[in-house]
């Protein structure tokens, strides 16, 4: 039967002091926070002023209007081509006559 270690291997010894550089923690600045500079928008920070800004809930609700008008003309366009579909089997059926039996 072989031996069996009797004590815990050892770790490895810590990393160097150039292992690894952290940047530097800071504290953000409350003046740009307090100006709304950290704020998410759909411009670029470039161009962007407080005015110019663009509400999410504008943005999202004219995506959902034009969302709900798409679907609906989908579904008009859907109804009109069943209604011409029935249209054109009655008009072959009226043309065939009765039927013999």
């Amino acid at each position: 039967m072989p031996d069996l270690p009797t004590s815990a291997p050892s770790a490895p010894s810590a990393p160097g002091s150039d292992a690894a550089v952290l940047p530097p923690l800071t504290v953000p600045d409350p003046a740009r926070s307090a100006a709304g500079e950290g704020r998410m928008t759909l411009m670029s920070p470039t161009a962007m002023s407080e005015r110019d800004e663009t509400d999410w809930a504008i943005v999202i609700g004219a995506a959902l209007v034009a969302e709900i008008g798409l679907l609906w003309g989908a579904a008009c366009v859907g109804l009109w081509r069943r209604r011409i579909a029935l249209y054109r089997a009655a008009s072959k059926a009226a043309e065939a006559g009765p039927a013999m039996g």
